[in-house]
């Protein structure tokens, strides 16, 4: 398909072109990562720049005001992050893309700039990419996307002679294309098909239309855009991205390193139930589909068409259906991505972004017909994970592509659905499998602008100044970016290369429920990759589409080159169709001397279409399609072996390894059992000094190792959730015989002298303690009383009864409202009780939104919003949208307590939750809660849910204090907490000494004698205040409707989340840290592997010296004196380490050995 290999050599023209002009300009995009290229600095390992970090998505989500804007990009930076991507979401009430909302852009840049961060782009007003908020539709009516319908059921539209394929076509409209005689066999396979012409009658007559999609509320009344059509694309591009080059163009390349585009797709594909169902067939089109599918194949699209719909009889393939699949896949590509990312290349700017539905082989072959393809002119190609799910498929996809590309890194837009509870340790263990497998720029989802209305549902939990860790949240962010200054170096050592199975899925993209054959190739694209990466064998798929303009149609050194990748061995994954091109390059590497390994069954189809001859490779290998089968035919190009205690292969591990400029490398192994800990001896191929890379730190330090059969060996106990970065440098002499120092074994898994409960002090709170109310009688204007309604059911009432649009996740942009829509249609008064056992005399406060527009009283008196100054933030609590009023002291009384809210209400307002936030309990009887005293000494260790803070959501320190009579090293280990993570202070110094977030869920607290006191705080999350809290246990969604649920999605009582420190922390003590330690036993080696001659005898690595001397085996290094005496080892002042093996000062040294 020569059409194929002249777009892939016209995108790697464009590449090259960008990158020149780029460097000639500007100097390198800073998402380029230039200073990977750099020599290894220990320093911005330390102290990762911008670039290295994640960049948000930041939802512009209600009326846009400069000041905030300005102040939450402070909030980025305190919580680590590089700089944010400016995402319009649900809510934006400032127009799309006017002057106001630019002018916000450029002040947004001009800010970021300053702080020397990252201001991102966002091409769409929501998702997804391609309709500019429906100003392209409003604009060009004509662009409006198509698809076709097949269906046994008449329109009623007329038959046209000719297909006037030109013709604009209204929205709704259908235009009937064909009318269909159809014949199926007894299995519902597709018999015979013909075109029926004007007056013509057939026995099962199906029709197939082009339809113009129809308004919709989430592109704001207008449609999705088309996205098969080049000229549609291109007013996108002029009415979007021109429009950002002309206000912010000057910073192209270096404070704006890119633009994201988010999930365009064309209409999602959709099959018939089974074969012999009357169900609707839809498929994309656009008018001039038919005209480019018979330049490209001399065939007649339209009278093809059942052969898409049904499956021919006895397994027969239809050429038809791969040639509709490739080519709609080809016209998006080329129409979208490659356009968009040509303009983006021109004007020096990254596109980044991801792509509707990339896990399966079913979803992208619905929605984009091959995902791969898509990437193919990205800059920055990625994927997007919602909740906390495990898709290594969507993230080899990307990193592939990225890797042949010649990128250093690839995108991934992570935490979407994980909602307000997911944890620190969660934040890790989502991120590091990603990292691991390629993805170095991380877009959260999501930080919100504003907590108003809708938004507060917008796929929480909120990773921004709402959440109440946030400045926490670089414990988090510098790990990444630590990882990833390490794993954007070099190029990954990936010998391996999977022919991706799209294509053959394509060819049984019939109906459903007519065999197995889609399922089963479902389920072998999933097996083949976890065997593959949790056997410890990295890989990268090839996609046929872009094999042409990848490889040069040479081969040497008996590798085959992919782009900037070269392959020791191909697999080619029970493929049932290979392309021609594909057949010729593999055949070329296999004659050549590379291995190609056929797994399962081997193709006997070319480009779809039975071939003159068989298509064998000669010289290609065949092996039963099984994981062990598949994996021991690759023992030869395993550089990684993991093993357990037991000396068996461990499966729960993945790892990347990068071969630097230098020829050094970095490792990065990651531990996917989040709870569980393991001691195991890793293996690396070859002879290397080690040295530990500490991503939560920022700290180096040299470690054991063996060299064993030619193999660098050495133990290493992972705990839950735990990584291991390694930098790796070739030993450059013969490491020198010494005797055997004692192995470093961790306080983690030392035996104590001594353990003991902490004692429980006092606890504070960092927020007052919280009643929510969200159950109300309501009345419009002045009718009667409802009976007690939730309040957000009380929003959908009002809003059926004046004939409005519901709100929920898709409903009209306020922008797009006008002010004469905006006026008042009822008058709502709201009415809310609670009870409480005392009168509070102190001041209280009610938290709620939009207070100005209310009439507020609470038992009769009346509640008024303070003034504020202009320029000025509102009290508020958790939110700025959510300010807060004083109650006057013994304005709360014993007894029934009632507040009425009274406002005017139009299609924009909100109805949302009212808090009482004060000094008292809280104490909660099925669908109803009452205020108690609060006694503060009462809390103790446990759930506060049920100690009276059920709704509570702000931190918690515990204040605790242990005694040990003689000078001890202490740890502290919290085994039961439920919180995003603990952080832990010196109480009598005020300093903090470090974080609990994950597995061993302990820390060292240092050396201790006496009373040693120490602040404990756990932080919080939203979730009991602002979730879904109406929801059975069970249901973990939260996508925002969930909180409008009903039926058995609904439940009247509370449900909450535990929170708080759930056990007493214990304090372990050590006598002597040195002495017991090095006395401890050592983890032994895996002998699965005999010593050659080199190694009769333990070899120590000259890092492992430094290990000798720290564990007692020796003097202190004097850093101090040039090099110190024998076996002494330096740290220079460049980061490297060097080892001493002569004796006396700098003169009398008779080798150094440099280890990095």
């Amino acid at each position: 398909m020569d059409y194929l290999s002249t777009a892939m050599s016209s995108a790697f023209q464009l590449k090259d072109e960008m990158s020149q002009n780029i460097k000639s300009k500007k100097g390198p995009n800073p998402m380029s990562y230039p200073k990977s290229a750099e020599p290894f600095s220990l320093e911005l390992f330390e102290n990762p720049t911008s670039e290295y970090r994640g960049c948000p998505f930041w939802a512009w989500n209600t009326r846009l005001n400069k000041d905030q804007l300005l102040r939450q990009i402070d909030y980025f930076q305190e919580m680590g992050m590089g700089g944010f991507h400016m995402h319009v979401r649900v809510g934006l009430d400032t127009e799309y893309m006017g002057t106001e909302f630019m002018d916000l852009i450029q002040s947004c840049v001009d800010y970021a700039e300053k702080k020397k961060m990252l201001a991102c782009l966002y091409d769409e007003d929501r998702w997804p990419s391609g309709s500019a908020g429906g100003l392209v539709i409003q604009k060009w009516p004509e662009t409006k996307a198509k698809h076709i319908v097949f269906t046994p059921r008449a329109r009623g539209s007329s038959i046209s002679d000719n297909l006037k394929l030109d013709k604009p076509v209204e929205a709704k409209e259908s235009y009937l294309l064909a009318r269909y005689d159809v014949t199926l066999d007894e299995n519902g396979c597709l018999k015979s098909s013909k075109v029926l012409k004007k007056g013509e009658v057939g026995i099962n007559e199906w029709y197939l239309y082009e339809e113009t999609n129809g308004p919709d509320p989430w592109f704001n009344d207008q449609t999705y855009v088309d996205t098969l059509s080049e000229d549609a694309m291109g007013k996108f591009i002029s009415i979007t991205h021109e429009k950002y080059k002309e206000k912010v163009g000057d910073k192209f390349g270096t404070t704006i390193p890119c633009i994201f585009t988010d999930e365009p797709q064309f209409t999602i594909k959709r099959q018939l139930g089974n074969p012999k169902s009357h169900d609707e067939v839809i498929m994309p089109w656009t008018t001039d589909l038919p005209h480019s599918y018979k330049n490209l194949y001399s065939s007649d699209l339209i009278e093809d068409f059942p052969q898409i719909v049904w499956n021919l009889p006895a397994g027969q393939a239809s050429a038809a259906r791969y040639r509709f699949h490739d080519h709609t896949c080809e016209r998006f590509v080329t129409a979208f991505m490659d356009q968009i990312s040509a303009w983006c290349r021109k004007n020096n700017i990254f596109l980044d972004g991801h792509m509707m539905e990339e896990p399966r082989l079913q979803s992208q072959t619905a929605a984009l017909g091959e995902a791969m393809r898509c990437y193919r002119s990205m800059d920055m190609p990625g994927m997007d994970l919602l909740c906390d799910w495990t898709e290594y498929n969507t993230a080899k996809q990307v990193t592939s592509v990225a890797r042949q590309n010649g990128l250093r890194g690839a995108m991934s837009e992570l935490y979407g659905v994980t909602h307000w509870d997911f944890t620190f340790e969660g934040h890790k263990g989502c991120g590091d499998w990603q990292a691991v497998l390629g993805i170095t720029f991380r877009v959260h989802h999501l930080s919100w602008v504003s907590m108003a209305g809708e938004g507060k549902r917008d796929y929480p939990a909120c990773i921004g100044y709402q959440s109440p860790w946030y400045k926490e949240y670089g414990y988090i962010e510098s790990h990444f970016a630590r990882v990833g200054v390490a794993m954007t170096r070099g190029k990954a050592l990936t010998r391996v290369a999977v022919v991706h199975p799209i294509e053959s899925y394509w060819i049984a993209f019939g109906p459903n429920g007519s065999g197995d054959e889609l399922d089963v190739r479902e389920k072998a694209f999933g097996d083949l990759t976890w065997w593959l990466l949790h056997g410890h064998i990295d890989f990268d798929f090839i996609s046929e589409s872009l094999l042409p303009g990848q490889n040069p149609g040479t081969t040497s050194d008996n590798k085959l080159k992919v782009g900037a990748c070269e392959y020791d061995v191909v697999i080619l994954p029970n493929l049932r169709t290979i392309r021609s091109t594909t057949l010729k390059t593999l055949r070329a590497f296999a004659k050549a001397g590379g291995n190609v390994i056929i797994a399962g069954m081997a193709p006997d189809l070319v480009d779809a279409q039975v071939p003159k001859s068989t298509p064998s490779i000669e010289g290609s290998r065949s092996i039963l399609w099984g994981q062990q089968s598949i994996v021991n035919a690759l023992e030869d190009y395993r550089d990684i072996k993991i093993f357990n205690e037991q000396g068996n292969g461990c499966g729960r591990y993945l790892y990347q390894m990068r071969q630097d400029d230098d020829g050094r490398r970095f490792i990065f192994i990651v531990n996917r059992e989040r709870n569980d800990a393991e001691n195991t001896t890793i293996k690396l191929k070859g002879k290397w000094a080690l040295t530990a890379l500490d991503t939560l730190t920022g700290t180096s330090e040299p470690i054991i190792g063996q060299i064993i059969s030619g193999w660098t060996t050495f133990p290493h106990r992972f705990e839950g959730c735990s990584s291991l970065l390694l930098h790796l440098t070739p030993l450059k002499s013969p490491p020198k015989l010494l005797p055997q120092p004692p192995s470093p074994i961790s306080l983690l898994t030392a035996s104590p002298s001594s353990s003991s409960d902490v004692v429980l002090e006092s606890v504070k709170l960092s927020e007052p303690n919280v009643l929510l109310l969200d159950l109300a009688n309501y009345k419009l204007d002045d009718g009667s009383w409802s009976e007690p309604t939730e309040v957000l059911r009380i929003d959908n009432e009002i809003r059926s009864h004046l004939g409005m649009p519901r709100k929920g996740g898709a409903w009209r942009q306020p922008w797009t409202v006008p002010f004469s829509d905006r006026e008042t249609r009822t008058r709502v008064t709201m009415r809310f009780e609670f009870t409480s056992s005392f009168t509070i005399p102190s001041v209280t406060r009610l938290a709620l939104e939009d207070p100005h527009m209310m009439k507020i009283t609470l038992n009769s008196v009346p509640l008024t919003p303070p003034k504020v100054e202009k320029g000025k933030v509102p009290e508020y609590w958790v939110d700025e949208a959510i300010q807060t009023i004083p109650i006057p002291g013994n304005t709360i009384h014993s007894g029934v307590n009632t507040l009425t809210v009274s406002f005017p209400f139009g299609i924009l307002t909100n109805i949302e939750r009212l808090y009482i936030l004060g000094e008292f309990s809280v104490h909660v009887n099925g669908r109803t809660a009452s205020i108690a005293p609060l006694n503060p000494g009462l809390l103790n260790w446990g759930n506060i849910v049920d100690q009276g803070f059920p709704f509570y959501v702000g931190n918690i320190t515990y204040h605790v204090n242990f005694y040990t009579a003689s000078s001890k090293l202490a740890t502290l280990h919290v085994p039961n907490f439920s919180s995003p993570l603990l952080s832990i202070t010196n109480s009598k110094s005020g300093k903090k000494i470090g974080n609990i977030a994950f597995q061993p869920r302990t820390l060292e607290v240092g050396e201790a004698k006496g009373v040693q006191r120490l602040s404990v705080t756990c932080y919080g999350n939203r979730f009991n205040s602002f979730g879904h809290i109406h929801m059975p246990g069970w249901i973990t969604a939260c996508f925002p409707d969930v909180w409008r649920s009903g039926g058995d999605w609904w439940t009247d009582n509370y449900d909450l989340k535990p929170v708080g420190i759930l056990s007493c922390p214990r304090v372990d003590m050590f006598k002597s840290p040195l002495n017991s330690l090095a006395q401890s036993p050592s983890p032994s080696f895996s002998q699965s592997s005999s010593m050659d001659e080199e190694s009769e005898k333990r070899l120590i690595h000259p890092a492992e010296l430094y290990n000798y001397h720290r564990y007692g085996g020796g003097e202190p290094n004097e850093v101090s004196e040039a090099y110190g005496t024998k076996g002494h080892t330096r740290k220079g002042s460049d980061g490297s380490w060097v080892i001493v093996v002569g004796k006396g000062k700098e003169a009398e040294v008779e080798e150094v050995i440099e280890i990095n």
